[in-house]
């Protein structure tokens, strides 16, 4: 059984890998080259659509990202297992920030308490369909490409008006010594008062940001709260991280990207 069960989600990986290199094929084509029955990867393709990582149309398959950002083998599942496990810690009635990470903004699809209310500086949350209990606010501001992000004094203004339960967050790098960082000189100054004008700070970030610096910094390690974070993650940088103040780590659970 846990055989079998390794063998699927292997193959489901797998496929992931090949529709990243060939981001379009025939379903027919998929099944032949994974040599299983044609039943066989509809199932696993039905199971990669619900997670919103491929769609189907007339017998071709095709890989997608809502969020826009670049997919490999296996950095998909992580990031949305990640997201999967922040979703877990928002409660009936939050309102929460996101920034403009992909990780970050992948949590919207998997929040499952009601009545929660998303603030984000992301122009792509439009491109995300919500929980129907699920209401999104964009701060406003001028629009950056290609990440679509919102800056500058609309955005600001909007977030300092707005005192939130939670900010989730993502960040280009996470290090002891440097804290929290981002390649994006404008995003900084969102980044920072999200922190400022909410009461739990969760950070979403895979094993590549961990132990990492990017050029402009938006808050210190000691204000997170909560990081969640991959299995690959470096331990060591984990020490570091709990040391320079990082309260809790926590990591995905078996099954959030299943």
């Amino acid at each position: 059984m846990g055989t079998s069960k390794t063998l699927v989600e292997r193959r489901r990986a797998d496929i992931v890998s090949t529709l990243s290199e060939r981001p379009r094929m025939r379903v027919l084509d998929l099944a032949q080259y994974f040599e299983v029955s044609p039943l066989t990867i509809r199932r696993d393709l039905d199971f990669l659509s619900e997670k919103g990582i491929v769609q189907r149309s007339h017998g071709f398959v095709e890989i997608i990202d809502p969020l826009g950002s670049p997919l490999s083998s296996s950095a998909v599942l992580i990031k949305r297992s990640i997201a999967a496990e922040a979703a877990r810690l928002v409660e009936d009635g939050d309102t929460i920030f996101i920034n403009t990470s992909s990780t970050a903004l992948s949590v919207i699809e998997h929040i499952t308490a009601l009545n929660v209310t998303v603030v984000t500086n992301s122009g792509k949350a439009l491109q995300i369909t919500p929980p129907p209990t699920l209401s999104v606010i964009l701060t406003g501001g001028e629009i950056r490409q290609p990440k679509w992000s919102m800056s500058g004094e609309f955005s600001l203004s909007t977030v300092g008006h707005i005192n939130a339960a939670k900010a989730i967050l993502g960040c280009s790098g996470l290090s002891a010594d440097r804290g929290l960082t981002t390649l994006v000189s404008h995003e900084t100054s969102v980044n920072s008062l999200m922190l400022e004008h909410s009461d739990m700070h969760i950070i979403v970030a895979d094993h590549t940001k961990i132990g990492t610096n990017a050029s402009f910094k938006y808050g210190g390690p000691e204000q997170v709260h909560i990081l969640v974070t991959d299995h690959d993650t470096n331990k060591e940088e984990i020490s570091h991280l709990e040391r320079a103040g990082v309260r809790a780590v926590v990591y995905p659970s078996e099954n959030s990207c299943q």
